[in-house]
């Protein structure tokens, strides 16, 4: 049998090589750089074996103590997505798989799934993430939606222009507002009244209250738009290329409690989108 390091060498080597900090790393191992600490061709060699069987273990370890038996899924969610379009059908999952624990990790950002232990991903973006497989899961096109009472003040506007008269608030760029308008005829004006929120929550909010109209995805707010809390003035959506995804690694094939998630998952989304 091969002579291998001591478990704890390993062990630190892992932590070292997975977050890429270090105080006394082995110099054939990491190569520190102004840039940043980076792995040797040696390095990611090695990482790749000790992180996988940690891993393993890890996974073993869980698997007979602290979760009733169950297995441990560990999925990565963008926060907005996941309070208003996938908690609300979680039960249908636990119903479907009683075997398997799922734990929801929120992020904005996708998984580093090799160093993070992630085993699957929702996230928001252009899905050009390397190393990653990647699903639609939901359009990501944006739609003016705003409070009924709001629009009835206005007077209901009859075209698109009318929104001028409000504010626009948007979540990531001004350009999307002129995207929008541009589709719609119009022109944005440079003196238009806007307002940026950077978070879905507080984007829904403002337009719920009646501060304005927000330019939302439409496949979040369809709760809202069925109950008449918020009305879509207008059909007309804007593409921005980015969407949500489902992503994994492309570096091992899904084990089975994954291929499980993704199942329930993409029957999830179809029939959303059949309208059932």
């Amino acid at each position: 049998m091969a002579r291998l390091p001591s478990l704890t060498a390993l062990r630190a080597f892992e932590a070292v090589a997975r977050t890429l900090s270090f105080t006394n790393a082995a110099r054939e191992l990491v190569t520190r750089g102004a840039a940043g600490n980076t792995l040797t061709a040696s390095g990611e060699i090695l990482f790749d074996g000790t992180y996988r069987g940690f891993a393993s273990i890890g996974q073993a370890v869980e698997r007979i103590g602290g979760s009733a038996g169950r297995e441990i899924l560990n999925v990565s969610v963008a926060p907005f997505f996941s309070s208003v379009w996938l908690t609300p059908r979680l039960m249908g999952f636990y119903h479907r798989h009683p075997g398997i624990e799922l734990r929801l990790h929120h992020s904005y950002q996708p998984a580093d799934h090799r160093r993070e232990g992630i085993d699957l991903g929702i996230n928001w973006g252009s899905g050009n993430w390397p190393g990653v497989k990647k699903e639609l899961v939901l359009d990501g096109a944006l739609t003016p939606v705003a409070a009924p009472d709001l629009l009835a003040r206005l007077g209901a506007p009859a075209v698109p222009a009318r929104l001028l008269d409000l504010t626009l608030f948007y979540e990531f760029d001004l350009a999307d507002w002129a995207s929008w308008f541009e589709r719609a005829g119009v022109a944005l004006p440079k003196d238009a009244k806007s307002f940026r929120l950077n978070d879905s929550h507080a984007l829904r909010r403002a337009a719920l209250d009646g501060h304005g109209v927000a330019l939302f995805f439409r496949g979040l707010v369809e709760d809202d738009l069925r109950s008449g809390r918020l009305v879509q003035p207008f059909r007309l959506a804007v593409d921005t290329g980015f969407d949500y995804y489902l992503n994994y690694t492309d570096r091992r094939e899904l084990p089975a409690k994954a291929k499980a998630f993704r199942r329930w998952l993409l029957d999830e989304r179809d029939t959303t989108q059949n309208g059932q």
